[in-house]
């Protein structure tokens, strides 16, 4: 944070033990933590704006900037001096959030919604082509590679809701909504399977040949679970084990059924098998975990 306006910052905070006025409003104005994304310009417009307004509305101050405050006839009456300390709190806050690039250009500004209103129309890029044209590139060309399940999934659902937000669609009818998700976690799923590495082809082949595409969480899920089976078998060998071969070979005795989740879609498939099987079923992941526990 640009120190000039630490200290002013700082100072509008500290004012309450000043003025009786703001003993009243101390229930109002709470401290403000400061947003994990900086401003730098268009290309973080959404993330940022999305983190400040969280952080505003969870201390009750978001109608600073998007301008629902009615401002009283007397600017000098405790109501009005209580307003204008808010605004200055949070016009200072979101001055020593931008870039000093971008805080430069606003500084000026007295009102914060006055700054909100100016950096969405320069920043936000809504309806802009070009952006979601390259949104869109990234997602075509986006793959696992070297990343874990975990981080190839975060940095789809980044380029996701960035396309939602720089490419938004407007439905009013309820039905049309609930289809219009529907589509979207589908092509979501789709997505997010093309992408995978080869490693994950068997269980990525029987999510695909379920019959039924699973939600955009059970596939996470499934190649999840497939990814720890993976590092166990790797980091020491697990599925020749003579200690599985035990495990396995009890289970079986006790009526347990053991199925290979790269034969079925998602974990929920194992309950399936269990009730038209009307036995117990465990997954051969869940054996796997069970086997290295022991050892």
């Amino acid at each position: 944070m640009d120190e000039r306006y630490r200290l002013l910052f700082d100072a509008i905070s500290k004012q309450g033990n000043n003025s009786r006025y703001e003993i009243d409003a101390k229930e109002d104005v709470h401290p403000l933590q400061m947003p994990l994304v900086k401003l730098e310009g268009a290309e973080n417009y959404s993330s940022w704006a999305e983190h400040a307004e969280t952080i505003l509305v969870s201390r009750k101050l978001e109608g600073y900037v998007l301008c629902t405050i009615e401002k009283p006839t007397d600017e000098d009456s405790k109501e009005g001096q209580r307003l204008k300390t808010s605004n200055a709190l949070v016009r200072a806050w979101l001055i020593s959030s931008m870039s000093p690039q971008i805080s430069k250009q606003v500084e000026r500004i007295k009102e914060a919604s006055e700054i909100w209103r100016l950096l969405k129309g320069t920043y936000s890029g809504v309806g802009n082509e070009m952006l979601a044209c390259k949104i869109q590139k990234e997602l075509h060309d986006l793959s696992q590679r070297e990343k874990t399940v975990v981080e190839y999934v975060s940095e789809l659902k980044s380029l996701w809701s960035d396309l939602e937000f720089y490419d938004p669609i407007g439905m009013e009818c309820g039905k049309c909504v609930e289809k219009y998700h529907k589509w979207i976690e589908r092509r979501h799923v789709r997505d997010f399977l093309n992408g995978l590495n080869l490693r994950f082809e068997p269980r990525r082949a029987a999510l695909y040949g379920s019959g039924k595409l699973p939600s955009l969480e059970q596939a996470i899920s499934a190649i999840i679970s497939k990814e720890n089976r993976l590092k166990l078998e790797e980091s020491g060998g697990v599925s020749v084990s003579h200690g599985r071969s035990a495990l396995l070979h009890a289970l079986t005795c006790l009526g347990v059924v053991v199925v290979d989740e790269d034969e079925v879609a998602t974990p929920e498939d194992v309950d399936e098998v269990a009730m038209a099987e009307d036995e117990d079923v465990v997954s051969l992941d869940m054996v796997l975990i069970m086997d290295t526990s022991l050892q």
